[in-house]
């Protein structure tokens, strides 16, 4: 091809469309904004926000993990085994993901990774099942938090619910995705499990792992049922 055809292929915004489609993601998200006005506004099309899972796209017919996300977060998306002791999601597991080196990039406000979806088609329903392990037994509550369709299951929202529950007392979470993958892309379960300790105990998360944009999530829990 020559230079003159291959200007007027990346000058032609569908074929532009196209060509980044096949991009791998973090090039996508990362370079392909650096090269031009043209390629930036391209990277902001519908079909290239959903490649990017910044907007919800229905049509996979298998659902589909966010590949940053894994690799950024992998306690977030380690499949879990049925033992809660081999669990990936613990603090010193968080402490330790890739991004913990360059916390002032990850704790920004504009953050890309906040906005981004957890899994294609987006999820509808997240649970929440507590787990309490302590001399008097072993209890459960749930909670269920229905995204309506202006909201979206996005690694802020889920990252700012799992933070705090697991800052209190030593815990591990794990996500469950049903099969493998979340179930049809409507809903996963947020799990975690405790042992009770009422020493004093200090905070196990410092600003370092806190986004400036972190939000309170108020999640309605029901009541503690023994198991």
């Amino acid at each position: 091809m020559s230079m003159a055809a291959r200007d007027t292929v990346l000058c032609m915004p569908e074929l532009l469309e196209l060509i980044l489609a096949r991009l791998p993601m973090r090039d996508l998200l990362v370079t392909a904004p650096l090269v031009s006005k043209a390629w930036q506004a391209t990277t902001l099309t519908p079909v290239l926000q959903r490649a990017l899972f910044f907007q919800p796209d229905p049509s996979p017919t298998e659902p589909v993990r966010n590949p940053l996300l894994a690799e950024m977060f992998p306690p977030f998306f380690t499949l879990e085994g049925q033992n809660p002791d081999r669990w990936p999601g613990t603090a010193s597991a968080l402490m330790s993901m890739p991004w913990a080196k360059a916390s002032d990039a990850f704790r920004r406000k504009d953050a890309s990774w906040r906005r981004m979806l957890v899994v294609q088609p987006t999820v509808r329903v997240l649970r929440i099942t507590e787990t309490s392990r302590g001399l008097r037994g072993i209890f459960e509550r749930r909670a269920v938090l229905k995204l309506k369709d202006q909201f979206n299951l996005n690694m802020g929202l889920l990252y700012d619910l799992a933070v705090p529950l697991i800052s209190r007392v030593p815990s591990v979470f794990c996500i469950h995705w049903h099969n493998g993958l979340a179930c049809q892309g409507k809903d996963l379960t947020l799990a975690i499990i405790y042992a009770v300790d009422y020493r004093p105990r200090p905070q196990t998360f410092d600003e370092r792992f806190h986004s400036d944009a972190r939000k309170e999530v108020q999640v309605k829990f029901g009541a503690w049922v023994p198991v």
